[in-house]
């Protein structure tokens, strides 16, 4: 990877987040961020896999699973395909940095967080939120090729109510980075 790679990832994030009109980012208590590596093949096959074994990263797990399914991707267990790697816990709003795996050490990436919400709180005294973090590699190289988080930054967001809304807005920028069938 570039030297210049990162500088670049962290300018696209952070003018992601510039480009949201301050009435829309008031209105809806999501915050997404993503990253394209490359392109990801229409109807490609993938797998699941969860960073802890929590009831919650589960409920994450089986929503992905569904909503992939319903928009064209096959799951295959053990497969050659995509592995979508979940994270998915409760988060204090500080924490909530849109850091695409800052604390992932199996990448080998270098992560840069911008964290334009720090108001010096606490996280003792900020409502709780919700974060779900994706990461798409390819099975046969181990190559990323996608990455994002969403954060449902409501206060004390339910996780098991939150979950189907933000796997869908997850998918939705997904199929940005899907080419076209060949």
């Amino acid at each position: 990877m570039s030297r210049g790679f990162g500088p670049a990832v962290a300018a696209l994030i952070l003018s992601a987040s510039l480009l949201v009109p301050a009435s829309v980012r008031a209105d809806d208590p999501m915050q997404i961020a993503v990253v394209s590596y490359g392109k990801i093949p229409a109807g490609s096959t993938f797998e699941t896999e969860i960073s802890q074994n929590t009831e919650i990263a589960n409920h994450v797990d089986t929503a992905l699973k569904d909503t992939l399914t319903a928009h064209g991707f096959h799951y295959q267990p053990e497969g050659t395909g995509l592995v979508f790697s979940i994270n998915a816990d409760p988060t204090g709003r500080r924490e909530s940095s849109l850091s695409l795996g800052v604390n992932d050490q199996s990448s080998a990436q270098v992560h840069i967080a911008i964290d334009t919400n720090d108001t010096g709180q606490s996280t003792d005294t900020v409502a709780r939120g919700y974060r779900i973090t994706l990461g798409v590699y390819e099975r046969d190289s181990g190559r990323y090729v996608w990455r994002a988080e969403i954060n449902d930054l409501s206060a004390d967001a339910d996780p098991f109510s939150a979950t189907k809304p933000m796997v869908e807005k997850l998918v939705a920028a997904l199929e940005k980075s899907v080419r076209p069938a060949d």
